[in-house]
């Protein structure tokens, strides 16, 4: 059995808080770097990222053994999805008050901090945005793949589709990033 299996059933099992607080260390890293891949904003990503071991706790008692990361993946992206759901509301760029006030603010910001700042952004920035407007299915094997470091096969058993279709949703959304970042014709 796998070792991360392994602890994540102790802790359900026993409540092994150590055994818990191994797989969180273990797994952050590429946790963390898929739920930014998947959430717009990045001050989400540690909320969605304490809901994702929340529901891990939450649910322990039902893992039954298997592979742990993909297992974790399912959890996250699906907090995710469902963060996304609840907060689907838009800034107003006419709000003279709270957050839609703070965007234009720093929209209209001059100098060249701004310049600066907008130039350190610009390439994460414009990597971000094409990925989400990648459709559904190449957005999610992308960022599975990328960020989360799943194998194809754990990917298409993730999405619940066939192996072929994960290998082509990854070709295609690899082909559109490309075009949209111009590196392809």
């Amino acid at each position: 059995m796998e070792e991360d299996a392994q602890r994540l059933l102790d802790y359900a099992r026993r409540g092994d808080v150590q055994s818990l607080a191994a797989l969180v260390c273990r797994h952050a890293t590429w946790m963390q770097a898929l739920l930014r891949g998947m959430l717009p904003v990045a001050a989400d990503v540690d909320d969605v990222f304490q809901e994702t071991w929340m529901r891990v706790i939450r649910t322990a008692s039902r893992y039954r053994g298997g592979l742990v990361k993909p297992y974790l993946a399912t959890v996250a992206r699906s907090a995710a999805i469902d963060h996304l759901r609840r907060t689907r509301a838009t800034v107003s760029l006419d709000d003279e008050e709270g957050e839609g006030a703070e965007v234009a603010a720093t929209m209209a910001a001059e100098g060249p901090l701004a310049d600066e700042a907008f130039e350190s952004q610009a390439t994460s920035d414009d990597v971000r945005h094409a990925v989400n407007t990648l459709p559904e299915g190449p957005r999610q094997v992308l960022l599975l793949r990328v960020e989360g470091g799943l194998s194809f096969r754990e990917i298409a058993d993730e999405l619940s589709v066939p192996l072929g279709t994960a290998l082509t949703w990854m070709r295609s959304a690899t082909l559109k990033l490309k075009k949209m970042l111009g590196g392809g014709k």
